[in-house]
């Protein structure tokens, strides 16, 4: 489950990354600037949104590993839970 988690998770990083550079690019593009000053803010701007998808991606393995704990912390709260009610009903029969 945590994959199918991930997966999507950076389904949804990849789209943004690429809607914000495809938008990026036609804003540039319609800009008052010369080719060589457009060529050299975009790669400018590649540059600057390259660094922030590698600094979300760094970050989902953290992410991960907090919901795998959110997650075990649950099933363990979930397993008492029912060992509790067992034994009240275990002590009333």
């Amino acid at each position: 489950m945590p994959e199918d988690n991930s997966s999507r998770m950076g389904g949804v990083l990849a789209a943004f990354a690429a809607g914000a550079f495809v938008g990026a690019a036609v804003a540039l593009l319609y800009a008052p600037r010369s080719g060589k000053d457009t060529r050299e803010i975009m790669t400018a701007k590649g540059r600057e949104l390259k660094g922030k998808v590698n600094d979300a991606l760094d970050g989902i393995p953290a992410f991960i590993d907090g919901k795998k704990a959110e997650v075990a912390s649950a099933i363990e709260s979930g397993k008492e839970a029912i060992r509790e009610e067992l034994d009240k009903r275990l002590r009333v029969a």
